[in-house]
C-alpha cells in the first residue's frame, strides 16, 4: 500500500501528465483521479458528488481529489475498500 506522500506525489504525476488538457476542460472543477489506472475517474462542481460517481464507477480502486487549476485544494483522499 502506498504511504500518504507517495500517494499524493504519485496523484500529482498523473495531474501534470494531463494538466494542458484537463485545465482546458475541467478548469475549476473538482476531478477525482484514478491512482490505479492513471486518469480520472469522474470530474463535476461539487465534491461529494464526485467522490460518489468514483467510487460507483471503480470500486477498489485508490482515488485522489483535488480542483483542477491554479489552486487545487486537495479535497480528500479515497483508499477505502482497496485490497
Amino acid at each position: 500500500m502506498l504511504e500518504a506522500r507517495e500517494f499524493s506525489e504519485k496523484a500529482k504525476c498523473i495531474y501534470e501528465a494531463h494538466k494542458e488538457e484537463w485545465e482546458k476542460l475541467y478548469d475549476g472543477k473538482v476531478i477525482a483521479i484514478d491512482i490505479d489506472a492513471g486518469d480520472f475517474a469522474s470530474v463535476g462542481d461539487q465534491a461529494q458528488n464526485v467522490g460518489l460517481e468514483a467510487r460507483k464507477e471503480r470500486p477498489g480502486h485508490r482515488i485522489y481529489m483535488r480542483r483542477v487549476g491554479e489552486n487545487p485544494a486537495v479535497l480528500r483522499f479515497r483508499n477505502k475498500n482497496y485490497a
